[in-house]
């Protein structure tokens, strides 16, 4: 039941960054079909990566995999922090007034610099 509820939560973080994507591409007047269809199967990557953490999680030690610990956290602890920062991001193209660091900082989650990454 955990399991399942987690992975609610996160194709609830799936959805939001979808529609706030879509929702600041109107409204920048940019919908693009290739940039829709490219963000659904980013969805999908996602969804096929909570299906095969679940199997590992439960059905893993039928095929010899016999982990400690439960991969499909770690998973969804990926996923929905990557989507918080998307949605930030797009929150601030819907209102440009809502800077995505500040949004970020009051969340506590640091991301690096782009000139950082560069060097």
């Amino acid at each position: 039941m955990y399991l399942m509820f987690s992975i609610i939560i996160a194709l609830i973080f799936n959805a939001i960054d979808y529609v706030t994507g879509l929702i600041g591409a109107i409204k920048e007047k940019t919908v693009n079909s290739t940039k829709l269809r490219d963000g659904l199967f980013k969805k999908i990557g996602f969804i096929l990566c909570y299906f095969l953490a679940f199997l590992i999680d439960t059905q893993g030690h039928v095929v010899g995999i016999n982990l400690e610990f439960h991969v499909l956290p770690f998973v969804i602890a990926y996923v929905v922090v990557t989507e918080i920062v998307s949605i930030c991001e797009n929150i601030s193209i819907i209102n440009p007034d809502i800077i995505p660091e500040k949004l970020l900082n009051l969340l506590h989650i640091k991301v690096e610099d782009k000139e950082n990454e560069q060097n």
